[in-house]
């Protein structure tokens, strides 16, 4: 908490206290450096590899992230923040400039204009419903070694999707229902890249009371599983989904 950008973001005070109104912020903070901190035990990154967090908004977690990565664990990544909305770029800028954060940038731009080198890591948390299989696409496109998202509004498959006459009785409900889709949406994006080599798992981000958007996606690079595949069919043919917005963009580039 006596981090100086963590008062730049408005989360602590200048004695280093974390301020009412940035508690949450301040939980999700340490939980995401943990999470991202386990992942990297697991896969290791090269020396010199490349950090891509996609929607980077505030810029909380991604300055968390880098001052954990570079300062305490002394690695040697660089990290890249993109932004759509100007102003938020700019300020975050002039954060990373103050807190002497030399390789760590934010730059403006959508998703599908950001075409950097190389992504070593990709970082998508709470990109709106086919955002996320944007970025996901983008990872894979790169190859990336790792990929960390927590999808949010998931409209695409639930619109697309038609219940089982058995299982109309649990799901007749709207928030059921809803809830379905967006497990249905996130399995067969699971199981999507298990099909592409990744190894994947599925969890709550932070509790429920902090956001209601809690659901992560971690996937790390590893050997293809043959069945993942078969197994997306059979669950997108039993809810009736025609069309899922990750596949067509993978089989549009194969």
């Amino acid at each position: 908490a006596d981090r100086p950008y963590l008062q730049d973001l408005g989360i602590t005070n200048a004695s280093g206290e974390v301020l009412r109104d940035g508690k949450r912020k301040f939980k999700q903070i340490n939980k995401f450096v943990e999470i991202i901190a386990a992942l990297l035990r697991e896969h290791p990154l090269k020396a010199g590899a490349h950090i891509v967090d996609m929607g980077s908004g505030s810029g909380y977690l991604t300055f968390a992230l880098y001052d954990h990565l570079v300062n305490t664990l002394e690695l040697n990544v660089k990290i890249s923040g993109v932004e759509l909305r100007p102003k938020l770029v700019e300020k975050c800028e002039a954060i990373a400039h103050k807190n002497g954060f030399k390789k760590l940038h934010f730059v403006e731009g959508y998703i599908d204009d950001f075409k950097p080198k190389k992504i070593d890591m990709l970082i998508a948390l709470h990109a709106c419903d086919t955002a996320t299989d944007d970025a996901l696409y983008k990872g894979l496109v790169a190859n990336a070694e790792i990929m960390v998202v927590a999808p949010c509004c998931q409209k695409q498959v639930r619109r697309d999707m038609v219940v089982p006459d058995d299982l109309k009785p649990l799901l007749g409900s709207g928030i059921l229902l809803e809830r379905q889709a967006a497990m249905l949406t996130d399995g067969l994006r699971a199981l999507l890249l298990e099909a592409e080599g990744y190894k994947t798992k599925l969890f709550e981000f932070i509790p429920l009371e902090h956001t209601a958007k809690n659901v992560m996606i971690t996937a790390i690079k590893g050997s293809k599983r043959p069945q993942a595949m078969e197994e997306f069919r059979t669950l997108r043919k039993r809810f009736g989904v025609k069309k899922h917005y990750l596949r067509k963009l993978i089989k549009a580039n194969n």
